[in-house]
């Protein structure tokens, strides 16, 4: 708590669910909001398993929607060459 960490990662959590929540830049919420899901994942997973089947549903939710919006994503996984 001294380090004021949390207060960036909750400004992620609300940044990223605002531009969800509002339809507007949905990958760019998807962006700031995968990082703290893996993190809240591996958190639940690795540290302390009673908050895993939330942390399951919070990925699973994420997948959905990360899935409706692939097509903004393939330039991530495109090969290029120059």
């Amino acid at each position: 708590m001294q380090s004021h960490y949390i207060y960036f990662v909750a400004a992620l959590q609300v940044a990223g669910g605002v531009l969800l929540l509002a339809g507007r830049y949905v990958p760019l919420g998807l962006t700031l909001l995968g990082p703290v899901i893996v993190n809240i994942l591996l958190y639940h997973l690795l540290m302390d398993p009673k908050g895993l089947p939330m942390a399951f549903v919070v990925t699973v939710l994420w997948g959905i929607v990360a899935f409706r919006n692939r097509q903004y994503f393939s330039g991530l996984f495109a090969q290029k060459t120059v």
